[in-house]
C-alpha cells in the first residue's frame, strides 16, 4: 500500500514537520489531528481524518532520540557523554516520542515507530559503548542487558516526567553504572 505522506515530498514534510510540533505540544489525541491541519498550513488541506496513524508513525522515522557516541575505550567518559543530554530539557523529537509511549502498547504501528526511534538506537548505543569492554572480558555479557534495561528506565523516567525528577549528579550514576558493570558475584 503506497504511504500518503513521505519525508522525500515538500509537502509531505510540512505535514510531518507539524506533526512533531503537534506531538511535542500537545501529545497523542483528538486534538493532535487539527493541531496538525493548522501547523502545516496550505499542506495541511492534504490531511484526511484517517491520516492520524501514518502521519505519527512516519514522522517517527526522522526521530532519533540517541545519538550514539563514538566509543573511545573509555567506557566512564563514553556512558558520561551517552547520559550527559539525558541533564537537559527534552526536546522536540524526545517529547513526540514520549506522546506516544502509551499509545504505542496498543497500536503495533505505533510500537514500533517507538522501537526505531528510543529502543533500538539505545541499545545499539549501549552495545558500541561496551563492545570493546565485553571482548576483553572486563564486562560480562549478561551485564550489557541489565545496563541497557537500567538506562531504559532512566531515559523513559526522562521522557514520562519531562525532566529529571530531582537533581542528578552525574558523575556519581556514571560510577554507579560502572561499579555495576563489574564481575561481581552475587550472594550465596
Amino acid at each position: 500500500m503506497p504511504r500518503r505522506f513521505d519525508w522525500a515530498s515538500p509537502s509531505s514534510r510540512m505535514v510531518l514537520s507539524a506533526a512533531l510540533d503537534a506531538l511535542s505540544e500537545v501529545g497523542y489525541g483528538e486534538r493532535t489531528l487539527p493541531d496538525i491541519r493548522a501547523r502545516a498550513g496550505a499542506a495541511g488541506e492534504l490531511v484526511e481524518e484517517s491520516d492520524l496513524l501514518e502521519l505519527v508513525a512516519t514522522a517517527l522515522e526522522r526521530v532519533r532520540v540517541f545519538t550514539p557516541p563514538e566509543p573511545t575505550g573509555d567506557l566512564r567518559a563514553d556512558l558520561a557523554v551517552l547520559l550527559r543530554p539525558w541533564l537537559a530539557r527534552p526536546g522536540r523529537d524526545e517529547l513526540a516520542v514520549a506522546a506516544v509511549l502509551s499509545a504505542g502498547a496498543w497500536e503495533p504501528r505505533l510500537g514500533c515507530a517507538v522501537l526505531h526511534a528510543f529502543d533500538r538506537p539505545l541499545t545499539q548505543a549501549v552495545g558500541a559503548l561496551l563492545a570493546g569492554a565485553v571482548a576483553d572480558g572486563r564486562v560480562a555479557v549478561t551485564r550489557v542487558h541489565t545496563l541497557n534495561w537500567l538506562l531504559r528506565g532512566l531515559a523513559l523516567d526522562r521522557l514520562r516526567g519531562g525532566q529529571p525528577r530531582c537533581p542528578v549528579d552525574l558523575e556519581e550514576l556514571v560510577d554507579h553504572l560502572i561499579a555495576g558493570l563489574g564481575p561481581g558475584r552475587r550472594p550465596g
